[in-house]
């Protein structure tokens, strides 16, 4: 499989409202700590955010401990990635497969 991401979005600020909104959204909808951590690692994944120091630096920013995302960020990597999990290329960049479409 190709990976395939987003260049890293050039607007640090909306990118930090965006995902700060999703957690708080997450919270406000009961999800875990470590559910949430799995959701924001794809959020960030899929706005090019996609080398490990700076996932793990972004989950840390938004509240999370820096051990706890890296424990996330390697739990959810798999060799042939299946949504809502991510694999890791050779030159280290973390991808997500496509999402699954409604219905299928």
């Amino acid at each position: 499989m190709t990976p395939s991401t987003k260049p890293a979005q050039p607007n640090t600020e909306a990118l930090f409202r965006s995902l700060r909104d999703l957690e708080r959204h997450l919270t406000s909808a009961g999800v875990n700590k470590h559910d949430r951590a799995h959701m924001l690692i794809n959020a960030c994944i899929g706005e090019g955010v996609d080398t490990g120091c700076r996932i793990v630096g972004v989950l840390a920013a938004l509240g999370f401990d820096k051990r706890h995302a890296g424990i996330a960020l390697k739990k959810g990597l798999q060799r042939d990635p299946v949504w809502p999990n991510w694999g890791r290329s050779e030159d280290g960049r973390y991808y997500a497969p496509p999402e699954p479409t409604v219905g299928s």
